[in-house]
This record gives structure tokens, sequence and C-alpha cells, in this order.
């Protein structure tokens, strides 16, 4: 079948091996250099008056002998970015890719390896010798994306992405940069020319030190959730991952970034448990429901009654909770059901609540009812006006 089908090609176009041999590229595992020597050999041998077409591989139909040129196409390479790993991808002028669809069609060749394949491997090795970097098929630090007919080059750097846990430690610091709503951004006479609601942010606070050890040209803080911009993030911290897009430095000190972090930030923010990971992780920690332990100061004297009543109504209860009016105006409204675990009072302390319960819960309403879109509430078990003056997250639980 593959000397007849290349009996036929040859008799109507000129290919070089690579081309011949990559008309069968998923039969063996050969090079399709070497299939298609091998083939062209076999064929002179069975058909001793062939066709000159048989003998001649100049100009290849297909792909002008590009793959003679592999080399001096990558002369120009010089990256000035730091990377370890790299995939290629090659641009093919359209039409090289209809002739071959073209030729795949006429010749039914249902085996058939694309130039651009081929391409990308070969150009690969060369990248991976002349540059000593490792060649991965996925979760590469950069893409290289050669026009091998015009001899340029595109570079697409993939994000780093590091995750740890931040403590907020002052209140009036939102999670992530709040654009003005007036201006969005631009600058106003609201914001002082800022483009922000607030001057600082814990994103902006974090990555700042990143953005400048990687020379990244953007970020994007991605957290576990967020907290209030009037609550603290204390105990074991919220998870994050900053991820740094198109980074320039990819080899960083995470231990000395986060010591620096703290030491600029100190009474502000805090991190810790810095890692690398992958794009995955956004995903996870985004998605997934983690538990917390928040403490709520409450306008209320609790009375002895009252503190017993809410601790045993709150043990293991489902709440049902419509999504709260102050937020109303960025948040869909919908009705979200979380659960309450476990309601502590202090004995000490009688305005006092340590709440455990599912993530994305609002306590705040949990507390004063929101008119009664959260219940069931402490409000309503208790039959009086109750609201948060104060509320921390202690604690969240280690899963990510």
């Amino acid at each position: 079948m593959i000397l007849k089908s290349s009996k036929d090609i040859l008799g109507d176009y000129i290919l070089c091996n690579h081309c011949l041999g990559r008309q069968f590229g998923k039969i063996s595992r050969s090079t399709n250099e070497r299939r298609g020597e091998v083939i062209r050999t076999l064929l002179i041998s069975l058909y001793p008056d062939i066709s000159s077409n048989f003998f001649n591989q100049k100009p290849c139909y297909l792909c002008d002998n590009i793959f003679e040129r592999t080399e001096d196409i990558l002369k120009d390479l010089s990256p000035d970015f730091e990377f370890f790993t790299f995939h290629v991808g090659t641009k093919i002028p359209e039409e090289i890719l209809i002739q071959e669809k073209k030729m795949k069609d006429m010749f039914g060749l249902d085996y058939q390896e694309s130039i651009k394949q081929e391409l990308n491997r070969e150009l690969g090795k060369i990248v991976s010798t002349v540059l000593g970097k490792e060649f991965k098929r996925e979760k590469e630090d950069v893409t290289i994306l050669v026009h091998p007919y015009s001899s340029k080059f595109e570079y697409i750097i993939n994000p780093l992405f590091i995750y740890g846990r931040y403590n907020k430690l002052l209140r009036g610091i939102p999670q992530t940069k709040w654009f003005c709503r007036k201006c969005k951004g631009k600058g106003c006479v609201k914001c002082s020319g800022t483009g922000k609601m607030y001057d600082e942010s814990v994103e902006e606070l974090i990555s700042k030190i990143f953005l400048k050890e990687t020379r990244g040209t953007d970020s994007a803080f991605h957290g576990a959730g967020r907290e209030d911009i009037d609550v603290l993030m204390l105990g074991n911290g919220r998870p994050f991952v900053l991820e740094i897009k198109s980074p320039k430095i990819r080899d960083i000190d995470l231990q000395r970034l986060e010591a620096e972090v703290n030491q600029i930030n100190e009474g502000k923010v805090k991190i810790s448990n810095l890692r690398f990971v992958e794009r995955e992780v956004v995903e996870k920690i985004k998605n997934t429901n983690l538990k917390k332990i928040y403490m709520a100061e409450i306008d209320a004297y609790l009375t002895q009654e009252e503190k017993e009543k809410i601790e045993s109504f709150f043990l293991e209860r489902t709440i049902h909770q419509k999504t709260p009016k102050r937020v109303l105006h960025r948040r869909a409204d919908k009705t979200r059901i979380r659960k309450v675990y476990k309601v502590r009072t202090f004995r000490e302390n009688n305005s006092s609540l340590e709440i455990y319960c599912d993530g994305g819960l609002y306590i705040k309403e949990l507390i004063s009812s929101d008119e009664e879109r959260t219940y069931p509430s402490v409000t309503e078990l208790l039959g009086k006006n109750i609201k948060c003056i104060s509320l921390d997250v202690i604690s969240i639980e280690e899963k990510v």
C-alpha cells in the first residue's frame, strides 16, 4: 500500500524525503526522513525506468525543502528572558497547508502527519541543543512560535504561579485593587487621579516586590475567598496564588522575598508558606469550600441563658442566605445554603461569638438577619436586633 501510493504521488509531484515519509508518518516509529529515504530506494530498485521525480527532491512541492534550512532558521534565536522548559509551535503559510490537504484527499493518505507537527519536533530538537533547555509538550515556561518561512519568532511566556497564605493585620485594606467607580481606573477628581478607591490592597502590597524581582508585565491575585475590607485575616492565613504574567526571571528565592514582603509591610500584611505551583491550583483554591473560624464582636450583652441558647441552636445548623443587601450591587441575588458547625460564646466576654462554619457564609448577616434575608440568624433566635461591630477570621482549614 505504501509503495503503490508513493509511486502514484511521485509520478505527479516532487517531494523531499521528509515530506514523502511524512505521508505515512503515523504507521511506524522511524523518522519521516529515514522512512522517505527507504521508500524512495525501494521504488528505484523495483522500477528502473521510473520518472525523474523519483530522484529529484528539489524543489519539494510541499515544503520547498524547509527541512534543509532548520538550523539556519534558528540562527538568530536569542530570547532575552529566563526559562528552563519550552515548547515549539510553527506558523505555516496557508498555501502549504492547502497543498498538504489536497494531497491527502487525492491519494487517500489516512496516515499522513502534518508538516506542522514535524517542523515543531525538528525545530524543538535544535532549540534544545542550542539553548540547553528542556522540551516539554505541556506546562512549559515558554512557547516559541517560529515563522520558518520568514525566520521570525514570537515568545509566549507562560505565567509563574506562587502559592502562599496571607494575614491581614490592619482594617481598611481590601484584598484586591478596587478601581474607582466613577472613572473605572482612568483617574479623576473623586479618586485624586489614582484610579483606585483605596490607596493600598493586599494584592498590591504583596505583588509589587514579586513583579520587580521577576520583571513581569502584570500580576493577578487569586484568593481562597475574601474578607471584607474591615475584617482582619488572622491565624494561619488565607490561601492565595499570585500569578506573575510574562516573567523574565523565573528562578527567584521565595524565602528571601517572603521575608522582604513581611518586613516592608509590617503591621499590615504578612505572608507565609510560599511555594511554586501549577495553574490548576488557582482553580482548586477558588472552587474548594474551605471551612473557617470567625471571631465576631456584637453590640449586645448576652445573658447566660442566651449564650446557651445560641450554642445549642447553632450546632450543625443549616443556614439559608440570600445575597446580602450591602453587596447586591456587585453580586448575583441568589440563595446560598451553608452550614454552621459550632458557635462558642465566651464567659468572660458577653459580646463575642466564635463561629465555625462553611466558607462563603456571610457572618455579619448571620448575626443581624439582614432584614430576614438570612435565616435562621442570631437576631431571629433571640428576638432582638443584634449587629456585628467587629469581625476577624481566625482560622481557615488547611486543605490546599
